[in-house]
């Protein structure tokens, strides 16, 4: 029996540290599974970190061509006012030129009748003083 009772704590002993591997070997076991999924999210955000560049890129290009579009239509909307501009003053010119024209010839009427009048006066005998 005191065989017994001095083996009795070796066995427990034995029992425990068997205990405790089998525990820790869970653990490391959980802990590689762990990391595992760690790794394969690490991917994943990677190449999701890669695609969204690659998005950023692209938007960017976009961005950039609109822009470059902007800057040609208002070069082209700058081109067309200033030659509607330019178109407009030559109308306002012709009309200024034919009002000159018309003031012109209006004028040249009037003297022309007012010299005819008086001209008609002049060679008219009611014209001429009455003597008294």
């Amino acid at each position: 029996m005191r065989r017994f009772l001095f083996t009795l704590p070796v066995l427990v002993l034995a029992i425990a540290i068997a205990g405790c591997a089998s525990q820790n070997e869970q653990q490391a076991e959980q802990a590689e599974a762990t990391a595992a999924k760690a790794q394969h999210a690490a991917e994943q955000a990677e190449q999701d970190a890669n695609k969204a560049q690659i998005a950023a890129d692209k938007a960017t290009e976009a961005a950039d061509r609109a822009t470059k579009a902007v800057q040609e239509a208002t070069v082209e909307i700058n081109r067309v006012s200033d030659h509607i501009d330019q178109m407009i003053r030559d109308r306002d010119d012709r009309e200024a030129a034919a009002h000159r024209r018309r003031l012109s010839h209006v004028t040249k009427a009037a003297k022309k009748a007012a010299a005819d009048k008086a001209a008609a006066a002049a060679a008219s005998p009611a014209a001429a003083p009455s003597p008294d």
